[in-house]
């Protein structure tokens, strides 16, 4: 079974509707600390983008590491501190809603310590399980970073790329939003449409189109706001 643990950033409100802060956070974290947290490498890996390895479609990919390539490789503390400087958040509080239990309030905390090297004042509000999942995706809690993980349903690019970043997976107000980012492209959008029909007779033309997808997404999250 395939699955992302991952952290999204509200793209629409502060503070991570700076793009800098956004890409101060990613340069900044120490991914394979949080391979440790969750149980080690035996159990998983450090990666940057959305579509987990042995997906169809999967290209590695990583701008945001000490030496941008296929893979993650350090943190790049230099120029997270640069970004966070620009992004004039420094002071800024920020709370990471997170699950009680293991292994998610031991990656929250690790992210709090992150948030505050940065220069943010930050904390953490773990909550119970039974409905942190639905918390985090409604908009009327303002959360601004959350620990959540998304298992694969079927073994589909689409699973995880339409599922959690199409403009149609984000709702206000909903339990049921479960683009936790609020990040909407329509011009991506259209690339997944087309990726669909084509993966039913094409499906390697297809995977090139969500391979782009993906990486399109794990630039676009960190530069863009939704449109």
């Amino acid at each position: 079974l395939l699955a992302d643990y991952y952290a999204p950033m509200n793209v629409n409100i502060p503070p991570f509707n700076n793009k800098d802060a956004r890409l101060a956070v990613e340069y900044a974290v120490n991914r394979e600390s949080m391979v440790k947290l969750f149980g080690g490498n035996a159990l998983a890996k450090p990666d940057c983008q959305i579509l987990p390895p042995e997906m169809p479609g999967y290209q590695a990919y990583c701008p945001y590491t000490k030496n941008p390539g296929p893979t993650w490789s350090a943190p790049d503390w230099q120029l997270a501190h640069e970004y966070m400087k620009k992004s004039g958040m420094i002071g800024q509080h920020v709370t990471v809603i997170t699950e009680v239990q293991s292994p998610f309030r031991q990656i929250g905390i690790y992210l709090q310590d992150v948030l505050n090297r940065l220069g943010f004042i930050a904390n953490v509000k773990p909550i119970s399980s039974n409905i942190e999942f639905n918390y985090i995706q409604n908009t009327n809690n303002k959360v601004q970073i959350s620990i959540t993980d998304w298992d694969q349903d079927y073994p589909a690019a689409s699973d995880f790329l339409d599922v959690l970043f199409s403009c149609g997976s984000f709702r206000k107000g909903s339990d049921n939003s479960i683009n936790i980012s609020g990040f909407c492209d329509p011009g991506i959008d259209t690339e997944m449409a087309q990726a669909e029909t084509l993966s039913l007779l094409h499906p390697n033309a297809a995977n090139k189109i969500w391979a782009h997808v993906d990486h399109q997404i794990t630039r676009c999250l960190l530069y863009t706001s939704p449109s």
